[in-house]
């Protein structure tokens, strides 16, 4: 006999397992091996020589309550700065806006890539994030021994 006042409590919790295997990660592109920060959406092309040297922007459009942490003129004139030995084969300096789920589960700044793919062509990049100026911003200090 089947008595429905006797049935387990536990159903539907994480007593019993539920929503234990629920993992945020950042979703990764099937069919194709760039990762997430290499699928830009919505972008604009700038081609500038520093010091000789040709650097593509790349300037992916933002959301209302972001911006870019600095102009490509700030950028143009630290590299400047730079001995030309010092950034080598150098091309790709990447302005882009990170999606949401990859603003929570992996805050950067700025990334350096070594091998960077744009349009078939393969070169090492910097990688610019903008900051998102409506959120509060948690300084957490950590000890790195």
């Amino acid at each position: 006999m089947n008595n429905q006042t006797r049935r387990n409590r536990n159903i539907g919790t994480s007593k019993q397992g539920y929503g234990q295997n629920n993992i945020l990660t950042i979703p990764e592109p099937h069919g194709n091996l760039k990762s997430f920060y290499e699928g830009l959406v919505d972008y604009k092309k700038i081609k500038s020589t520093i010091n000789g040297h040709e650097f593509l922007f790349i300037i992916e459009t933002t959301r209302d309550t972001s911006e870019h942490s600095c102009s490509i003129k700030d950028i143009e004139t630290i590299i400047e700065q730079i001995p030309k030995k010092d950034y080598g084969e150098l091309k790709f300096i990447v302005l882009r806006q990170p999606k949401r789920k990859e603003e929570t589960l992996a805050p950067t700044w700025g990334k350096l890539i070594y091998s960077y793919e744009f349009e078939d062509q393969c070169s090492p990049a910097i990688i610019l994030d903008t900051v998102d100026f409506s959120k509060k911003l948690k300084m957490v200090q950590k000890a790195f021994y």
